[in-house]
């Protein structure tokens, strides 16, 4: 039998440091749509979902689209 990457989710929320909040959360969450991760976005949070690595990949790669335009913690 084939290893395959463990499924996970992962709960994350975007928060702006310098003021523009919705901006900052629609640039990231477009960031995330490019990866082609699966996600449920509510009002306060995101859950991803999918193989481990990719997940972890496609956070990193929504990170630093949004860290390059906006002072945020994620």
């Amino acid at each position: 039998m084939d290893k395959t990457d463990p499924l996970i989710s992962v709960q994350i929320s975007v928060y702006a440091l310098d003021g523009h909040v919705r901006e900052a959360v629609h640039c990231y969450l477009d960031a995330l749509d490019a990866t082609g991760l699966e996600r449920d976005t509510g009002t306060m949070s995101t859950v991803v979902w999918g193989e481990a690595n990719q997940v972890w990949a496609g956070l990193r790669s929504a990170y630093e689209a949004v860290a390059a335009k906006h002072n945020v913690i994620v």
